[in-house]
Protein backbone atom coordinates (compact mmCIF):
# COMPACT_ATOMS: atom_id res chain seq x y z
CA UNK A 1 0.00 0.00 0.00
CA UNK A 2 1.42 3.39 -0.99
CA UNK A 3 -0.65 5.52 1.42
CA UNK A 4 1.22 4.19 4.46
CA UNK A 5 4.94 3.93 5.27
CA UNK A 6 7.03 0.81 4.77
CA UNK A 7 5.51 -1.89 6.99
CA UNK A 8 7.65 -4.82 5.85
CA UNK A 9 8.37 -5.84 9.44
CA UNK A 10 4.72 -5.36 10.54
CA UNK A 11 1.48 -7.22 9.97
CA UNK A 12 -1.64 -5.26 8.99
CA UNK A 13 -4.60 -6.64 10.88
CA UNK A 14 -7.33 -4.14 10.02
CA UNK A 15 -7.95 -1.06 7.84
CA UNK A 16 -10.90 1.26 8.52
CA UNK A 17 -11.71 4.13 6.10
CA UNK A 18 -14.31 6.74 7.07
CA UNK A 19 -13.55 10.44 7.43
CA UNK A 20 -10.20 9.15 8.68
CA UNK A 21 -8.00 6.23 7.76
CA UNK A 22 -7.21 3.92 10.69
CA UNK A 23 -4.73 1.07 10.24
CA UNK A 24 -4.15 -1.50 12.97
CA UNK A 25 -0.74 -3.23 12.84
CA UNK A 26 1.48 -5.42 14.98
CA UNK A 27 5.03 -6.68 14.84
CA UNK A 28 5.68 -9.68 12.64
CA UNK A 29 8.68 -11.05 14.57
CA UNK A 30 7.97 -13.17 17.67
CA UNK A 31 10.99 -11.74 19.49
CA UNK A 32 12.48 -8.30 20.15
CA UNK A 33 15.96 -7.07 21.22
CA UNK A 34 16.47 -5.15 24.45
CA UNK A 35 17.30 -1.47 23.70
CA UNK A 36 20.01 -1.47 26.41
CA UNK A 37 21.89 -4.77 26.13
CA UNK A 38 20.52 -5.82 22.70
CA UNK A 39 19.86 -9.35 23.95
CA UNK A 40 16.90 -10.90 22.09
CA UNK A 41 13.97 -11.92 24.26
CA UNK A 42 10.79 -13.86 23.55
CA UNK A 43 9.19 -13.76 27.01
CA UNK A 44 6.17 -11.42 26.73
CA UNK A 45 5.20 -9.56 29.88
CA UNK A 46 2.16 -7.56 28.64
CA UNK A 47 0.64 -5.67 25.71
CA UNK A 48 -0.66 -2.14 25.08
CA UNK A 49 -1.73 -0.04 22.09
CA UNK A 50 0.02 3.03 20.75
CA UNK A 51 -1.55 5.48 18.24
CA UNK A 52 0.58 7.33 15.69
CA UNK A 53 -0.27 10.12 13.25
CA UNK A 54 0.96 9.72 9.69
CA UNK A 55 0.87 11.77 6.49
CA UNK A 56 -2.68 12.36 5.24
CA UNK A 57 -4.08 10.27 2.38
CA UNK A 58 -6.20 12.21 -0.15
CA UNK A 59 -6.86 14.86 2.48
CA UNK A 60 -7.91 12.30 5.13
CA UNK A 61 -5.93 12.01 8.38
CA UNK A 62 -4.17 8.66 8.81
CA UNK A 63 -3.85 6.95 12.20
CA UNK A 64 -1.66 3.92 12.88
CA UNK A 65 -2.73 1.81 15.86
CA UNK A 66 0.29 -0.21 17.02
CA UNK A 67 -0.12 -3.28 19.20
CA UNK A 68 3.04 -3.09 21.29
CA UNK A 69 4.42 -5.94 23.42
CA UNK A 70 6.47 -5.70 26.58
CA UNK A 71 9.22 -8.29 27.11
CA UNK A 72 11.30 -9.54 30.01
CA UNK A 73 15.01 -8.93 29.45
CA UNK A 74 16.93 -12.21 29.41
CA UNK A 75 20.19 -10.60 30.56
CA UNK A 76 20.41 -10.67 34.34
CA UNK A 77 22.99 -7.86 34.54
CA UNK A 78 20.94 -5.47 32.37
CA UNK A 79 19.57 -2.39 34.08
CA UNK A 80 16.25 -2.97 32.33
CA UNK A 81 14.11 -5.82 33.50
CA UNK A 82 11.15 -5.04 31.23
CA UNK A 83 11.25 -3.27 27.88
CA UNK A 84 8.82 -2.40 25.10
CA UNK A 85 9.57 -3.38 21.53
CA UNK A 86 10.76 -0.59 19.24
CA UNK A 87 9.87 0.30 15.66
CA UNK A 88 12.93 2.27 14.44
CA UNK A 89 11.79 2.30 10.78
CA UNK A 90 8.43 3.79 11.73
CA UNK A 91 8.82 6.17 14.68
CA UNK A 92 10.83 7.09 17.76
CA UNK A 93 10.06 6.20 21.40
CA UNK A 94 7.48 8.41 23.15
CA UNK A 95 6.59 10.21 19.88
CA UNK A 96 3.08 10.29 18.41
CA UNK A 97 4.19 11.10 14.82
CA UNK A 98 5.74 8.80 12.25
CA UNK A 99 9.21 9.58 10.98
CA UNK A 100 8.04 10.77 7.58
CA UNK A 101 5.42 13.07 9.16
CA UNK A 102 8.11 14.54 11.41
CA UNK A 103 10.32 15.11 8.37
CA UNK A 104 7.48 16.82 6.49
CA UNK A 105 6.70 19.10 9.45
CA UNK A 106 10.40 19.87 9.85
CA UNK A 107 10.69 20.96 6.23
CA UNK A 108 7.59 23.12 6.60
CA UNK A 109 9.14 24.70 9.66
CA UNK A 110 12.40 25.47 7.86
CA UNK A 111 10.56 27.15 5.01
CA UNK A 112 7.61 28.80 6.78
CA UNK A 113 8.43 28.97 10.49
CA UNK A 114 6.20 27.94 13.38
CA UNK A 115 2.98 29.95 13.10
CA UNK A 116 2.88 30.08 9.29
CA UNK A 117 3.89 26.40 9.09
CA UNK A 118 1.08 25.38 11.44
CA UNK A 119 -1.46 27.34 9.38
CA UNK A 120 -0.22 25.73 6.18
CA UNK A 121 -0.22 22.27 7.78
CA UNK A 122 -3.80 22.72 8.95
CA UNK A 123 -4.92 23.40 5.38
CA UNK A 124 -3.05 20.31 4.17
CA UNK A 125 -4.38 18.12 7.03
CA UNK A 126 -0.95 17.91 8.62
CA UNK A 127 -1.15 17.79 12.42
CA UNK A 128 1.28 19.83 14.47
CA UNK A 129 1.21 23.00 16.56
CA UNK A 130 3.66 25.90 16.07
CA UNK A 131 5.67 24.78 19.11
CA UNK A 132 5.88 21.22 17.76
CA UNK A 133 7.15 22.44 14.40
CA UNK A 134 9.77 24.71 16.00
CA UNK A 135 10.88 21.90 18.30
CA UNK A 136 11.47 19.66 15.28
CA UNK A 137 13.43 22.46 13.57
CA UNK A 138 15.66 23.00 16.60
CA UNK A 139 16.40 19.27 16.90
CA UNK A 140 17.40 18.89 13.27
CA UNK A 141 21.00 18.07 12.52
CA UNK A 142 22.65 20.98 10.73
CA UNK A 143 24.91 20.34 7.74
CA UNK A 144 28.47 19.77 8.86
CA UNK A 145 30.76 22.66 7.96
CA UNK A 146 33.54 21.52 5.66
CA UNK A 147 36.99 23.10 5.54
CA UNK A 148 36.27 26.41 3.79
CA UNK A 149 39.03 28.02 1.78
CA UNK A 150 37.42 31.32 0.66
CA UNK A 151 34.87 32.93 2.98
CA UNK A 152 33.05 36.22 3.22
CA UNK A 153 31.71 37.83 6.37
CA UNK A 154 29.25 40.64 6.92
CA UNK A 155 27.16 41.94 9.78
CA UNK A 156 23.39 41.97 10.21
CA UNK A 157 21.36 43.82 12.83
CA UNK A 158 19.53 42.26 15.73
CA UNK A 159 18.48 45.83 16.50
CA UNK A 160 19.80 48.56 14.24
CA UNK A 161 22.57 50.75 15.70
CA UNK A 162 22.46 48.79 18.97
CA UNK A 163 23.27 45.11 18.42
CA UNK A 164 24.68 43.23 15.42
CA UNK A 165 25.48 39.65 14.49
CA UNK A 166 27.82 38.14 11.89
CA UNK A 167 27.07 35.87 8.93
CA UNK A 168 29.88 33.83 7.35
CA UNK A 169 29.49 32.36 3.87
CA UNK A 170 31.59 29.98 1.77
CA UNK A 171 32.18 32.01 -1.39
CA UNK A 172 33.15 28.95 -3.45
CA UNK A 173 29.90 27.08 -2.82
CA UNK A 174 27.80 30.22 -2.09
CA UNK A 175 26.46 28.61 1.10
CA UNK A 176 26.17 30.11 4.60
CA UNK A 177 28.29 28.15 7.05
CA UNK A 178 27.95 30.02 10.35
CA UNK A 179 25.82 32.61 12.15
CA UNK A 180 27.52 34.37 15.08
CA UNK A 181 25.72 36.21 17.86
CA UNK A 182 27.80 39.40 17.57
CA UNK A 183 30.54 41.02 15.52
CA UNK A 184 33.15 41.51 18.21
CA UNK A 185 36.81 40.87 17.49
CA UNK A 186 36.98 38.03 20.02
CA UNK A 187 33.98 36.12 18.65
CA UNK A 188 35.00 36.36 15.00
CA UNK A 189 38.67 35.63 15.73
CA UNK A 190 37.69 32.56 17.75
CA UNK A 191 35.75 31.17 14.75
CA UNK A 192 38.74 31.71 12.45
CA UNK A 193 41.05 29.96 14.90
CA UNK A 194 38.77 26.90 14.73
CA UNK A 195 38.96 26.94 10.90
CA UNK A 196 42.64 27.18 9.95
CA UNK A 197 41.88 26.15 6.36
CA UNK A 198 40.70 29.68 5.45
CA UNK A 199 42.99 31.28 2.86
CA UNK A 200 40.97 34.25 1.56
CA UNK A 201 38.50 36.46 3.48
CA UNK A 202 36.23 38.98 1.76
CA UNK A 203 34.92 41.73 4.03
CA UNK A 204 33.61 45.27 4.09
CA UNK A 205 35.68 48.23 5.33
CA UNK A 206 35.02 47.44 9.00
CA UNK A 207 38.06 47.86 11.24
CA UNK A 208 36.65 45.29 13.69
CA UNK A 209 36.58 42.55 11.07
CA UNK A 210 40.05 43.51 9.89
CA UNK A 211 41.39 43.17 13.45
CA UNK A 212 39.58 39.84 13.91
CA UNK A 213 41.07 38.42 10.72
CA UNK A 214 44.59 39.49 11.71
CA UNK A 215 44.12 37.93 15.13
CA UNK A 216 42.34 34.69 14.18
CA UNK A 217 43.60 34.02 10.64
CA UNK A 218 46.90 35.82 10.06
CA UNK A 219 47.64 33.47 7.15
CA UNK A 220 44.52 34.58 5.20
CA UNK A 221 44.49 37.22 2.48
CA UNK A 222 42.01 40.04 3.11
CA UNK A 223 39.87 41.23 0.21
CA UNK A 224 37.91 44.50 0.44
CA UNK A 225 34.46 44.16 -1.09
CA UNK A 226 34.16 46.12 -4.35
CA UNK A 227 30.60 47.20 -3.69
CA UNK A 228 31.62 48.89 -0.45
CA UNK A 229 34.55 50.55 -2.23
CA UNK A 230 32.15 51.94 -4.82
CA UNK A 231 29.81 53.04 -2.03
CA UNK A 232 32.65 55.04 -0.47
CA UNK A 233 33.25 56.82 -3.78
CA UNK A 234 29.52 57.53 -4.19
CA UNK A 235 29.35 59.06 -0.70
CA UNK A 236 32.36 61.27 -1.43
CA UNK A 237 30.89 62.49 -4.72
CA UNK A 238 27.52 63.18 -3.10
CA UNK A 239 29.12 65.19 -0.30
CA UNK A 240 31.22 67.19 -2.75
CA UNK A 241 28.27 68.03 -5.02
CA UNK A 242 26.19 69.09 -2.04
CA UNK A 243 29.00 71.35 -0.83
CA UNK A 244 29.50 72.86 -4.29
CA UNK A 245 25.82 73.29 -5.18
CA UNK A 246 25.97 77.09 -5.04
CA UNK A 247 29.13 77.13 -7.16
CA UNK A 248 27.56 74.82 -9.75
CA UNK A 249 24.29 76.72 -9.94
CA UNK A 250 25.95 80.13 -10.20
CA UNK A 251 28.32 78.82 -12.85
CA UNK A 252 25.50 77.44 -14.97
CA UNK A 253 23.48 80.65 -14.64
CA UNK A 254 26.33 82.96 -15.60
CA UNK A 255 24.95 83.15 -19.14
CA UNK A 256 21.38 83.81 -17.99
CA UNK A 257 22.14 86.67 -15.56
CA UNK A 258 23.97 89.85 -16.59
CA UNK A 259 27.14 90.43 -14.64
CA UNK A 260 26.01 93.79 -13.27
CA UNK A 261 22.84 92.22 -11.85
CA UNK A 262 24.61 89.38 -10.01
CA UNK A 263 25.52 89.85 -6.38
CA UNK A 264 27.84 87.85 -4.24
CA UNK A 265 26.34 86.20 -1.20
CA UNK A 266 28.44 86.03 1.91
CA UNK A 267 27.54 83.11 4.08
CA UNK A 268 28.97 82.23 7.45
CA UNK A 269 28.40 78.70 8.62
CA UNK A 270 27.02 78.48 12.10
CA UNK A 271 29.05 76.50 14.57
CA UNK A 272 26.62 74.12 16.15
CA UNK A 273 26.78 72.98 19.71
CA UNK A 274 26.92 69.29 18.91
CA UNK A 275 29.10 66.39 20.06
CA UNK A 276 32.35 66.01 18.23
CA UNK A 277 32.08 64.14 14.92
CA UNK A 278 34.56 62.29 12.81
CA UNK A 279 36.19 64.13 9.92
CA UNK A 280 34.00 62.34 7.39
CA UNK A 281 30.78 62.99 9.32
CA UNK A 282 31.62 66.67 9.66
CA UNK A 283 32.36 66.97 5.93
CA UNK A 284 29.04 65.35 5.06
CA UNK A 285 27.15 67.57 7.50
CA UNK A 286 28.67 70.78 6.17
CA UNK A 287 28.08 69.67 2.58
CA UNK A 288 24.41 68.98 3.19
CA UNK A 289 24.02 72.27 5.05
CA UNK A 290 25.62 74.16 2.18
CA UNK A 291 23.21 72.52 -0.28
CA UNK A 292 20.21 73.38 1.89
CA UNK A 293 21.44 76.97 2.36
CA UNK A 294 21.82 77.44 -1.38
CA UNK A 295 18.29 76.16 -1.92
CA UNK A 296 17.02 78.57 0.75
CA UNK A 297 18.69 81.49 -1.01
CA UNK A 298 17.15 80.32 -4.26
CA UNK A 299 13.68 80.23 -2.65
CA UNK A 300 14.06 83.83 -1.47
CA UNK A 301 15.21 84.96 -4.90
CA UNK A 302 12.27 83.36 -6.67
CA UNK A 303 9.84 84.71 -4.08
CA UNK A 304 11.09 88.26 -4.71
CA UNK A 305 10.52 87.64 -8.40
CA UNK A 306 6.81 87.07 -7.69
CA UNK A 307 6.56 83.29 -8.05
CA UNK A 308 4.11 81.28 -5.97
CA UNK A 309 5.21 78.60 -3.53
CA UNK A 310 4.03 75.83 -5.87
CA UNK A 311 5.98 77.33 -8.78
CA UNK A 312 9.09 77.73 -6.62
CA UNK A 313 8.89 74.11 -5.44
CA UNK A 314 8.42 72.83 -8.99
CA UNK A 315 11.42 74.75 -10.31
CA UNK A 316 13.77 73.87 -7.45
CA UNK A 317 12.64 70.27 -6.98
CA UNK A 318 11.15 70.41 -3.47
CA UNK A 319 7.57 70.34 -2.23
CA UNK A 320 5.48 73.48 -1.95
CA UNK A 321 4.85 72.75 1.73
CA UNK A 322 8.61 72.85 2.38
CA UNK A 323 8.78 76.24 0.61
CA UNK A 324 5.94 77.56 2.80
CA UNK A 325 7.64 76.33 5.95
CA UNK A 326 10.96 77.94 5.03
CA UNK A 327 9.34 81.28 4.18
CA UNK A 328 7.25 81.24 7.36
CA UNK A 329 10.37 80.60 9.41
CA UNK A 330 11.77 84.01 8.48
CA UNK A 331 15.39 82.86 8.50
CA UNK A 332 17.50 79.95 7.37
CA UNK A 333 15.97 76.78 8.94
CA UNK A 334 18.86 75.16 10.70
CA UNK A 335 18.51 71.37 11.06
CA UNK A 336 17.03 70.28 14.34
CA UNK A 337 19.22 68.67 16.91
CA UNK A 338 18.42 64.97 17.00
CA UNK A 339 17.46 63.41 20.27
CA UNK A 340 20.40 61.61 21.76
CA UNK A 341 20.01 57.84 21.76
CA UNK A 342 20.37 55.89 25.01
CA UNK A 343 23.94 54.76 25.60
CA UNK A 344 25.55 52.10 27.78
CA UNK A 345 27.62 54.82 29.41
CA UNK A 346 24.58 56.73 30.72
CA UNK A 347 24.55 55.03 34.17
CA UNK A 348 28.19 56.08 34.63
CA UNK A 349 27.80 59.65 33.36
CA UNK A 350 28.10 61.30 36.78
CA UNK A 351 31.24 59.33 37.61
CA UNK A 352 32.82 60.26 34.25
CA UNK A 353 32.00 63.96 34.75
CA UNK A 354 33.56 63.95 38.22
CA UNK A 355 36.59 62.14 36.83
CA UNK A 356 36.91 64.72 34.02
CA UNK A 357 36.44 67.75 36.27
CA UNK A 358 39.17 66.42 38.54
CA UNK A 359 41.63 66.99 35.71
CA UNK A 360 42.11 63.35 34.65
CA UNK A 361 42.74 62.72 30.95
CA UNK A 362 43.95 59.09 30.79
CA UNK A 363 41.23 57.35 28.80
CA UNK A 364 42.67 53.86 29.23
CA UNK A 365 42.63 54.23 33.00
CA UNK A 366 39.00 55.43 32.87
CA UNK A 367 37.98 52.48 30.71
CA UNK A 368 39.51 50.04 33.21
CA UNK A 369 37.67 51.72 36.09
CA UNK A 370 34.35 51.66 34.26
CA UNK A 371 34.80 48.01 33.28
CA UNK A 372 35.43 47.13 36.92
CA UNK A 373 32.14 48.85 37.79
CA UNK A 374 30.21 46.77 35.22
CA UNK A 375 30.41 48.87 32.05
CA UNK A 376 29.67 46.60 29.05
CA UNK A 377 30.32 49.08 26.24
CA UNK A 378 33.41 49.42 24.08
CA UNK A 379 36.35 51.75 24.57
CA UNK A 380 35.35 53.51 21.36
CA UNK A 381 31.97 54.45 22.85
CA UNK A 382 33.68 55.84 25.95
CA UNK A 383 36.13 57.93 23.89
CA UNK A 384 33.22 59.22 21.82
CA UNK A 385 31.57 60.44 25.03
CA UNK A 386 34.82 62.05 26.19
CA UNK A 387 35.04 63.86 22.86
CA UNK A 388 31.78 65.61 23.75
CA UNK A 389 33.41 66.95 26.89
CA UNK A 390 36.31 68.31 24.86
CA UNK A 391 34.03 70.14 22.38
CA UNK A 392 34.07 73.88 23.21
CA UNK A 393 30.75 75.72 23.27
CA UNK A 394 30.66 78.46 20.67
CA UNK A 395 28.17 81.19 20.25
CA UNK A 396 26.11 81.09 17.11
CA UNK A 397 26.66 83.79 14.55
CA UNK A 398 24.12 85.99 12.94
CA UNK A 399 21.58 84.13 10.83
CA UNK A 400 22.73 83.82 7.21
CA UNK A 401 19.38 85.11 6.02
CA UNK A 402 20.24 88.58 7.39
CA UNK A 403 23.33 88.67 5.16
CA UNK A 404 21.63 87.79 1.88
CA UNK A 405 21.58 90.33 -0.90
CA UNK A 406 18.73 89.54 -3.24
CA UNK A 407 18.78 90.42 -6.92
CA UNK A 408 15.68 92.35 -7.95
CA UNK A 409 13.72 91.67 -11.09
CA UNK A 410 11.92 88.66 -12.51
CA UNK A 411 13.48 86.13 -14.84
CA UNK A 412 11.41 85.45 -17.91
CA UNK A 413 12.61 81.81 -18.13
CA UNK A 414 13.63 79.33 -15.44
CA UNK A 415 17.38 79.34 -14.85
CA UNK A 416 19.35 76.19 -15.77
CA UNK A 417 19.76 73.49 -13.08
CA UNK A 418 17.37 75.19 -10.65
CA UNK A 419 16.30 71.69 -9.57
CA UNK A 420 19.89 70.50 -9.04
CA UNK A 421 20.21 67.82 -6.35
CA UNK A 422 23.45 66.24 -5.22
CA UNK A 423 21.76 62.88 -4.65
CA UNK A 424 20.41 62.71 -8.20
CA UNK A 425 23.56 64.12 -9.81
CA UNK A 426 25.79 61.56 -8.08
CA UNK A 427 24.52 58.85 -10.42
CA UNK A 428 25.73 60.86 -13.42
CA UNK A 429 29.25 60.94 -11.98
CA UNK A 430 29.65 57.21 -11.26
CA UNK A 431 27.65 55.72 -14.15
CA UNK A 432 29.33 54.70 -17.38
CA UNK A 433 29.02 57.54 -19.95
CA UNK A 434 27.61 55.15 -22.54
CA UNK A 435 24.63 54.37 -20.26
CA UNK A 436 23.48 58.02 -20.09
CA UNK A 437 20.89 59.39 -22.47
CA UNK A 438 21.30 62.70 -24.29
CA UNK A 439 19.57 64.79 -21.61
CA UNK A 440 21.67 63.28 -18.84
CA UNK A 441 24.87 63.84 -20.83
CA UNK A 442 23.96 67.49 -21.33
CA UNK A 443 23.24 67.95 -17.63
CA UNK A 444 26.52 66.26 -16.72
CA UNK A 445 28.46 68.46 -19.16
CA UNK A 446 26.85 71.59 -17.72
CA UNK A 447 27.78 70.60 -14.16
CA UNK A 448 31.38 69.82 -15.13
CA UNK A 449 31.78 73.13 -17.00
CA UNK A 450 30.24 75.14 -14.17
CA UNK A 451 32.56 73.94 -11.39
CA UNK A 452 36.27 73.03 -11.49
CA UNK A 453 35.75 70.97 -8.34
CA UNK A 454 33.01 68.96 -10.05
CA UNK A 455 35.26 68.38 -13.07
CA UNK A 456 38.09 67.07 -10.87
CA UNK A 457 35.65 64.90 -8.90
CA UNK A 458 34.27 63.42 -12.13
CA UNK A 459 37.73 62.36 -13.32
CA UNK A 460 38.55 60.75 -9.97
CA UNK A 461 35.19 59.02 -9.64
CA UNK A 462 35.28 57.61 -13.18
CA UNK A 463 38.86 56.42 -12.70
CA UNK A 464 38.00 54.51 -9.54
CA UNK A 465 34.78 53.03 -10.93
CA UNK A 466 36.74 51.85 -13.97
CA UNK A 467 39.14 50.01 -11.66
CA UNK A 468 36.15 48.35 -9.98
CA UNK A 469 34.50 47.30 -13.25
CA UNK A 470 37.68 46.06 -14.95
CA UNK A 471 39.46 44.86 -11.77
CA UNK A 472 42.53 46.83 -12.78
CA UNK A 473 44.08 47.23 -9.34
CA UNK A 474 47.50 48.04 -10.84
CA UNK A 475 46.21 51.60 -11.41
CA UNK A 476 45.52 52.15 -7.71
CA UNK A 477 48.83 53.89 -6.90
CA UNK A 478 48.37 56.43 -9.70
CA UNK A 479 44.80 57.11 -8.59
CA UNK A 480 45.86 57.62 -4.98
CA UNK A 481 48.54 60.11 -6.04
CA UNK A 482 46.01 62.06 -8.10
CA UNK A 483 43.44 62.07 -5.26
CA UNK A 484 45.97 63.20 -2.65
CA UNK A 485 47.26 66.01 -4.88
CA UNK A 486 43.74 67.29 -5.63
CA UNK A 487 42.11 70.14 -3.73
CA UNK A 488 39.06 68.04 -2.86
CA UNK A 489 38.89 67.16 0.87
CA UNK A 490 36.33 64.41 0.21
CA UNK A 491 38.68 62.47 -2.06
CA UNK A 492 41.69 63.19 0.13
CA UNK A 493 39.78 61.55 2.97
CA UNK A 494 38.96 58.42 0.96
CA UNK A 495 42.58 58.23 -0.23
CA UNK A 496 43.80 58.26 3.38
CA UNK A 497 41.38 55.47 4.25
CA UNK A 498 42.54 53.36 1.30
CA UNK A 499 46.20 53.86 2.27
CA UNK A 500 45.47 52.40 5.70
CA UNK A 501 43.87 49.31 4.13
CA UNK A 502 45.76 49.28 0.85
CA UNK A 503 46.53 45.57 0.64
CA UNK A 504 42.87 44.56 1.04
CA UNK A 505 41.71 47.25 -1.39
CA UNK A 506 44.27 46.14 -3.99
CA UNK A 507 43.11 42.54 -3.61
CA UNK A 508 39.49 43.64 -3.99
CA UNK A 509 40.31 45.49 -7.21
CA UNK A 510 42.26 42.51 -8.57
CA UNK A 511 40.73 39.20 -7.39
CA UNK A 512 37.28 37.89 -8.41
CA UNK A 513 36.03 37.44 -4.82
CA UNK A 514 33.39 39.77 -3.38
CA UNK A 515 30.56 39.78 -0.84
CA UNK A 516 27.88 39.53 -3.51
CA UNK A 517 26.70 35.98 -2.60
CA UNK A 518 26.90 36.87 1.08
CA UNK A 519 24.61 39.90 0.72
CA UNK A 520 21.92 37.65 -0.75
CA UNK A 521 22.05 35.41 2.30
CA UNK A 522 21.97 38.46 4.60
CA UNK A 523 18.71 39.51 2.92
CA UNK A 524 17.37 35.99 3.43
CA UNK A 525 18.42 36.05 7.09
CA UNK A 526 16.59 39.35 7.62
CA UNK A 527 13.46 37.92 6.03
CA UNK A 528 13.57 34.86 8.28
CA UNK A 529 14.22 36.96 11.39
CA UNK A 530 11.34 39.33 10.74
CA UNK A 531 8.92 36.56 9.77
CA UNK A 532 9.47 34.92 13.17
CA UNK A 533 8.87 38.12 15.15
CA UNK A 534 10.01 37.53 18.74
CA UNK A 535 10.86 33.83 18.27
CA UNK A 536 14.00 34.55 16.25
CA UNK A 537 16.53 33.65 18.94
CA UNK A 538 19.98 32.60 17.77
CA UNK A 539 19.59 28.76 17.87
CA UNK A 540 16.36 28.81 15.84
CA UNK A 541 17.56 31.52 13.47
CA UNK A 542 20.87 29.73 12.92
CA UNK A 543 19.08 26.45 12.18
CA UNK A 544 16.82 28.02 9.56
CA UNK A 545 19.65 29.95 7.89
CA UNK A 546 22.08 27.05 7.67
CA UNK A 547 19.50 24.42 6.71
CA UNK A 548 17.64 24.16 3.43
CA UNK A 549 18.42 23.43 -0.20
CA UNK A 550 22.17 23.92 -0.05
CA UNK A 551 22.51 23.55 -3.79
CA UNK A 552 20.23 26.50 -4.55
CA UNK A 553 21.76 29.94 -4.57
CA UNK A 554 19.45 32.80 -3.48
CA UNK A 555 18.34 35.01 -6.34
CA UNK A 556 19.44 38.03 -4.30
CA UNK A 557 23.07 37.13 -4.93
CA UNK A 558 22.77 38.20 -8.55
CA UNK A 559 21.81 41.76 -7.67
CA UNK A 560 25.39 42.81 -7.09
CA UNK A 561 27.16 40.63 -9.65
CA UNK A 562 28.23 43.77 -11.50
CA UNK A 563 30.19 44.90 -8.46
Amino acid sequence: MTIIPDLSDLVIEQVSITNEVTITVRAAAPTAPCPCCEVVSKRIQSRYTRTLRDLPASGRPVHLVLQVRRFYCQERTCVRKIFAERFPALTLPRVTFTLRLQEALREIGFEQGGEAGARLGKKLSYPGSPDTILRLVKRAELPAAASPRVVGLDDWSWKRRLRYGTLICDLESHRPIEVLADRSVETVADWFQKHPSVEVVSRDRSSEYAAAIKKGAPQAMEVADRWHLGKNVVESVSALLARCRAEIRRGVQVQAWPVQERAETEVVLEEEKRPARSRHEEQVRLARRAQKLDRYEQVLELRDQGLTTAEIGSRIGISGRTVQRWLAHGSFPEPRRRRRRPSLIDPYERYVLQWWQAGNRNGLQLYRELTAQGFKGSAKAMYRYLARLRTPQRSSVESPSSQLHMRKGILTQPAPLEHFSAQRATWLFVCQPADLDETQQQELAAIRQASPSAEAAYRLAQGFMQMIRERSGHQLDAWLSEAQSSCLPEFKSIARGIQQDKAAVFAGLTLPWSNGPLEGHVNRLKLLKRSMYGRAKLPLLRARVLHGDQSAEPSHTKLRAAA
